[in-house]
């Protein structure tokens, strides 16, 4: 399968426009939605997605395209005073996945923040995610707590 890698902005009209579209078609189950963000409720809101993740300038967002059509999809936010980044929103198309997309887009931002001299990435997952928690244990990802939600936290250091 060919398929291209690719950063987008949320911030970019172009981009914001065919991501609104990709994400809508995705989250049609609750579940994927849920584990995904679990502050988003059913039905998917584009407009709250932003407002709650896309607001500040330091966001990258990574995506998988096959037959110019995104197919996976992770965002990563980096704090320079931290020496940091912090993954979110990773998701892989249904008809896509065991195909080594997520490792793919996980390989692409621990890369951009070594280049970067980060000291390390973080990320949080739904206790409920296995798929998530094997795919970052992984790419090297432990664990490294539990947010005020009942989130797994994880911790890679770079």
């Amino acid at each position: 399968m060919k398929v291209t890698l690719d950063t987008v902005f949320y911030s970019n009209s172009g981009d914001r426009k065919i991501l609104q579209a990709c994400l809508k078609s995705w989250f049609r189950n609750p579940k994927d939605l849920q584990f995904t963000d679990p502050r988003m409720s059913y039905p998917f809101d584009f407009r709250k997605w932003c407002a709650l993740s896309y607001t500040e300038e330091n966001i990258k967002t990574f995506v998988v395209k096959k037959d110019k059509w995104i197919v996976a999809h992770l965002s990563e936010k980096v704090i320079l005073e931290n020496k940091q980044a912090h993954l979110f929103h990773l998701f892989v198309d249904q008809e896509h996945r065991q195909l080594g997309l997520a490792k793919m887009l996980i390989d692409h931002a621990v890369e951009m923040a070594e280049k970067l001299k980060l000291s390390y990435i973080t990320l949080a997952v739904v206790h409920k995610n296995q798929r998530g928690i094997s795919i970052y244990k992984k790419a090297g990802f432990e664990e490294n707590g539990l947010t005020t939600h009942g989130n797994i936290k994880m911790k890679k250091k770079i």
